[in-house]
């Protein structure tokens, strides 16, 4: 039971961050123009939101040591594609939003950039989002 208990910890940032990332994909008639943000400056939240995405993703992957890293990063990298495309496709759906391929491709960098991070300084990420 108390391994089980562990386990959810892991999961839980990772869900809240999922949730917070749909519900930001929720707000109707939001823009970088009507925030009066820089020209391309969603793109850059679009790429933070998904590199921590990969962080907490691996946060809760990293206490299943009987599965290889490789495996690890192709389903990163995999659900963090369908995720993206699952927001990008429900804000169609929501008045004043739009999707765009380049989301998406900001989303991917940043799953690939937080995968880097993650395998690069993994130790000590790991145990800073251990604290969490």
């Amino acid at each position: 039971m108390n391994r089980l208990k562990v386990n959810i910890k892991q999961w839980i940032p990772l869900i809240f961050w999922i949730l917070l990332i749909f519900g930001l994909s929720s707000i109707p008639n939001i823009s970088g123009e009507k925030l009066k943000l820089p020209s391309g400056s969603d793109k850059v939240v679009h790429f933070i939101e998904y590199m921590v995405f990969a962080l907490l993703y691996y946060r809760g992957l990293s206490h299943d040591r009987k599965v290889r890293k490789s495996f690890f990063v192709l389903l990163v990298l995999m659900t963090g594609f369908a995720l993206a495309a699952l927001d990008e496709y429900y804000q169609r759906y929501i008045p004043g939003r739009d999707s765009s391929v380049y989301d998406i491709m900001a989303d991917l960098i940043g799953v690939l950039v937080g995968s880097a991070i993650y395998f690069g300084f993994g130790e000590r990420i790991g145990r800073v989002l251990d604290r969490i």
